[in-house]
C-alpha cells in the first residue's frame, strides 16, 4: 500500500488466529497470542516517505494443537482498517457513552473520550452532537480542552428530550458523534452507537429491562458459521440472529470469546442482550496449549480491547 497524506496511520485488526506479529517493511509492529482480540498498532514510523509504496506482513502461528475446544479457524478472518488520522484523535475504541439518568421526559447522557496526542501542548474544541435513528440532532454541547502530549479524558455531559428506549421490542438507538477542532478546523470526527435503557438484576425478582421483568431466553453462540467457516460475513451473522430472534431468542452468550463488532452491531439492531464472554479458560487449562498459558501476562490488555 503506498503511504497516506497524514500526520498518523494506524492498523486496526478485528481479530487473527492466533500468536500474530504483524510486519511494516520488514520490522516487527507487535505480537498478539489471543486469536479474538481486536487491536490496533500505530505504524506511522515504520512507513516510507508520503507517496511510497510500503508491504505489511503478518504471521501467525496456530501449529500447537489442541488449542481450543470447538473449532476456531485459522488466519485473518476478522476485518482490517487502514486508519489515516491526524496528531489530535479520539484514541483507538476512545468514547464511553453511559446513559445514568433516564425518565419519560428527559435523559442524561455522559461522554468519556480519550483523546490522543501525538505533537506538542495544544488547545482544543471538543464537540460531542447526539443524533437519532433518523439523523436528527437531539443534542449538542461543545467543551474547549488542552491537549498535553499523549492520552488525554475528555468529560461530557448533555441531555436529550423525550428519550426513545432501546428494548428487545424497539431497539432504538443513537449516534454520539465527536468531533476535535483545533484552530477552528475540524481534524477528526468519531461515531459511537448507543441506546437509553436501564438494566436491573435483582437475586429475588430476575432481570429487569426499562423497568419490566424480561425472561432471558438465550443460546451460548460460537463465532463459526458452520459450512461456511469462521471468516466473518455481515450477511450470514443477520441471517443467524434474525433466524434466532425469530424462533423466540432475545440473548446471546458469545461462547466462549469476545465476538467480532459486526455481530454486537447486529444484535445491537436486532435488539437482542449480550453476555460478551471474555475467555474460555483462565489459568486451570482445558486443552493443552490453550489461552491459560498467556492469561498472566495478556488478560488484562486482552479486557481493555
Amino acid at each position: 500500500f503506498t503511504t497516506p497524506q497524514a500526520e498518523r496511520v494506524f492498523v486496526e485488526f478485528d481479530g487473527v488466529f492466533m500468536n500474530s506479529t504483524v510486519y511494516v517493511n520488514g520490522k516487527p509492529v507487535g505480537t498478539r497470542p489471543y486469536g479474538y482480540s481486536s487491536f490496533s498498532y500505530d505504524i506511522t514510523d515504520y512507513l516510507n516517505p508520503q507517496g511510497e509504496d510500503n508491504v505489511m506482513a503478518v504471521r501467525c502461528d496456530n501449529a500447537d494443537q489442541p488449542n481450543s475446544r470447538w473449532y476456531a479457524g485459522c488466519g485473518i478472518y476478522r476485518n482490517v482498517r487502514l486508519v489515516s488520522v491526524a496528531n489530535q484523535h479520539v484514541a483507538y475504541s476512545g468514547t464511553y457513552v453511559t446513559t445514568p439518568e433516564i425518565t419519560d421526559k428527559s435523559a442524561k447522557v455522559n461522554i468519556e473520550t480519550t483523546i490522543e496526542n501525538c505533537s506538542d501542548r495544544v488547545d482544543a474544541v471538543v464537540t460531542q452532537t447526539v443524533f437519532d435513528a433518523n439523523g436528527k440532532k437531539v443534542a449538542s454541547v461543545s467543551d474547549n480542552v488542552v491537549l498535553e502530549k499523549g492520552k488525554n479524558v475528555a468529560y461530557t455531559s448533555l441531555n436529550v428530550n423525550s428519550p426513545n428506549l432501546w428494548s428487545i421490542e424497539s431497539p432504538n438507538l443513537y449516534t454520539v458523534v465527536t468531533e476535535i477542532s483545533v484552530g477552528g478546523k475540524t481534524i477528526d470526527d468519531y461515531d459511537t452507537t448507543f441506546g437509553f435503557r436501564t438494566i436491573e438484576w435483582d437475586p429475588m425478582k430476575g432481570v429487569f429491562l426499562n423497568g419490566k421483568s424480561v425472561k432471558m431466553l438465550g443460546v451460548c453462540l460460537h463465532h463459526d458459521m458452520g459450512c461456511i467457516g469462521s471468516a466473518v460475513h455481515y450477511r450470514a451473522l443477520e441471517r443467524e440472529i434474525g433466524t434466532l430472534k425469530e424462533m423466540g431468542c432475545n440473548a446471546i452468550r458469545t461462547s466462549h470469546n469476545p465476538p467480532t463488532p459486526e455481530l454486537l452491531e447486529i444484535c445491537d439492531k436486532m435488539g437482542l442482550l449480550v453476555m460478551d464472554e471474555a475467555f474460555d479458560m483462565w489459568r486451570k487449562r482445558k486443552t493443552t496449549f490453550d489461552y491459560s498459558r498467556f492469561f498472566d501476562e495478556w488478560h488484562v490488555a486482552d479486557l481493555q480491547d
